[in-house]
C-alpha cells in the first residue's frame, strides 16, 4: 500500500463496505480521482472485500483497475464511501480515525463526527460522486463517466427502483453521453447478465454475496439481496438456500434473517424469511408464507426504499415474540 509522504500529507484510504457491491467500488475509485483533481493527493481508494462479477465487468471493460484489497483498516485514516453502519464498515475500523462521510443512505455514527460529511438522498453514491466530476468535464474521460454510469444503473436497477431521482436519471444522461454509450438500457442488459451467475455459487456464497446486517432497536436482522433476470430459476433452489441460511444463524444467531430473490424483468421479489416470529413477518407484509419461509411482493424491489423501511416501521412486531 502507499506509504505516508510528507509532501502531500498523511494517506486518507477511501473504503466502501463489506461485500462490497459496484456503487461501494466504483465510488471510492472515482472518489479519488475527483480528490487528486483538488491537490489532495493523499486520498488513496481501496476495498475490504471480493468484488462481485458485475464489478469486474466494469472494470474490465474500461480498462480500469480495481482498487487494491486492504482487509484491515486499523491505525489508518478512513473515508467511508456507501456506508456508515458499524456492522457494514471494514474491519479494524473500530481503531480507525473515520475523517469523512460519502454516502447516499441514513448517517449512522455513534462516535464524534469527522470533519467533513456529504450525503444526498440519491439512488446512487456514485450520482454525488459523478455530480462532483461533472462540473469539472475537463477532467472526466469517457471511461471514468461509463464507470459511475454502470454503478448508478447497478443501484438503481436500470433507473427503475423506487430509490431513483430526478438527479440520478439526469446524472446518468450527462455521463451516458460523456461515455459515448448510446442505449442505456442495451448497456444495462449486459450489466445485469452478469449478475446471473448464481448457478455457479454455493447457496452460503448467494446469501453472502450482497449482504447487510442492521440494528432495529434491540432487534438484529440481516438482509441479502439476490438480483437476477429470472428469479423462477433460483426459486428452484430456494430450499437449499434456506436450510444454509438456518445454518448461518446456528453459527452466529440474531432474530431475522432475510433473503431476496429479486427479478429484475418481472418487477417482483421473492422474499425468504428466517426468524423467531414468522407471524409477526407475515402481519408486516400482509401475506402468508409459502412453505413456511417464502413470501411473494410483487413490485418489490428495493432493499433500502421497500423491505427495510416495513420493518423499521413495524419494530414493535418483530420485537415482540408472540402476537
Amino acid at each position: 500500500m502507499p506509504q505516508n509522504n510528507i509532501l502531500i500529507g498523511e494517506t486518507i484510504y477511501i473504503v466502501g463496505h463489506k461485500n462490497p457491491d459496484v456503487d461501494s467500488i466504483v465510488s471510492a475509485y472515482a472518489y479519488q480521482i475527483y480528490r487528486h483533481s483538488q491537490g489532495d493527493f493523499n486520498y488513496i481508494a481501496i476495498r475490504c472485500g471480493k468484488p462481485n462479477s458485475p464489478t469486474k465487468w466494469l472494470f474490465e471493460k474500461f480498462n480500469l483497475q480495481i482498487p487494491p484489497l486492504v482487509e484491515d483498516v486499523s491505525n489508518m485514516k478512513i473515508a467511508l464511501v456507501d456506508h456508515t453502519e458499524p456492522s457494514l464498515r471494514p474491519n479494524g475500523w473500530e481503531k480507525a480515525k473515520i475523517v469523512e462521510v460519502v454516502d447516499h443512505h441514513k448517517l449512522t455514527l455513534e462516535t464524534a463526527e469527522p470533519s467533513k460529511i456529504t450525503i444526498r438522498p440519491y439512488g446512487a453514491t456514485a450520482t454525488l460522486v459523478g455530480q462532483k466530476l461533472l462540473r469539472q468535464k475537463s477532467l472526466l474521460k469517457p471511461e471514468i463517466a461509463g464507470l459511475l454510469l454502470g454503478a448508478i444503473i447497478d443501484d438503481t436497477l436500470a433507473l427503475r427502483s423506487p430509490v431513483t431521482t430526478q438527479t440520478d436519471k439526469e446524472v446518468a444522461g450527462e455521463l451516458s453521453t460523456i461515455s459515448g454509450i448510446g442505449d442505456i438500457s442495451e448497456f444495462a442488459r449486459d450489466l445485469f447478465n452478469k449478475k446471473d451467475s448464481w448457478n455457479k455459487l454455493k447457496p452460503r456464497e448467494i446469501i453472502l454475496q450482497d449482504y447487510k446486517e442492521y440494528q432495529i432497536g434491540k432487534v438484529t436482522i440481516s438482509i441479502s439481496q439476490v438480483e437476477t433476470m429470472d428469479n423462477q430459476k433460483l426459486l428452484k433452489i430456494s430450499e437449499d438456500i434456506f436450510m444454509e441460511l438456518k445454518k448461518i444463524n446456528l453459527e452466529n444467531p440474531i432474530n431475522y434473517r432475510f433473503v431476496m430473490l429479486t427479478d429484475l424483468l418481472r418487477n417482483d421479489c421473492i422474499l425468504l424469511c428466517l426468524g423467531e416470529n414468522p407471524q409477526a413477518i407475515e402481519a408486516i407484509f400482509n401475506r402468508s408464507m409459502e412453505d413456511s419461509y417464502k413470501i411473494h411482493l410483487p413490485g418489490v424491489l428495493s432493499r433500502k426504499k421497500q423491505i427495510l423501511p416495513t420493518l423499521i416501521e413495524n419494530a414493535n412486531l418483530l420485537s415482540v415474540s408472540n402476537l
